[in-house]
């Protein structure tokens, strides 16, 4: 369990818990997006809730990065965000960037993620630290590979 305290005016600084969860335990009402695509999923794809309050707020799907993998996905290197989804009763309050963070900075922990998704969340994932470094129209869905920016005080870590 990975814990968080937000500090937002408008959510009252709960906290946001993540678990690990079985995506059949995702209600499908409250995550519309999230179920459309689970009939792709296979054994491989790690499914986590993000809670505040023991509720559900967010969902995401993530294929590992794993070369040895015979997912039918194809990765880059890198782990692949297959889904991200806010409930949509808790968007604009701040739970998906601060779910996004506890994401990238808990559980992928890594510098480049792939994102299956629209290409009007660029500015999302950019509010989360990363720039777009490939983009490909050619599938489905869109796929960009993310690179986290570096802070200040990365850039001059010996």
């Amino acid at each position: 369990m990975i814990n968080k305290l937000m500090n937002n005016d408008e959510t009252k600084s709960d906290e946001i818990k993540v678990h690990l969860i079985d995506f059949d335990d995702v209600p499908a009402h409250a995550f519309p997006f999230f179920t459309s695509y689970r009939m792709f999923f296979d054994e491989e794809i790690k499914c986590y809730g993000f809670f505040q309050n023991e509720e559900i707020v967010a969902v995401t799907a993530i294929i590992p990065d794993d070369p040895n993998s015979e997912s039918i996905f194809m990765s880059v290197g890198c782990p692949i965000v297959y889904v991200f989804e806010v409930r949509e009763d808790m968007r604009r309050k701040g739970i998906g960037q601060l779910s996004a963070e506890i994401l990238v900075r808990d559980i992928i922990d890594r510098d480049t993620i792939q994102l299956c998704c629209s290409p009007f969340v660029t500015p999302f994932w950019q509010k989360v630290g990363f720039n777009i470094s490939f983009f490909d129209q050619s599938l489905y869905m869109h796929r960009m590979v993310l690179k986290k920016e570096k802070n200040e005080e990365e850039k001059v870590k010996p």
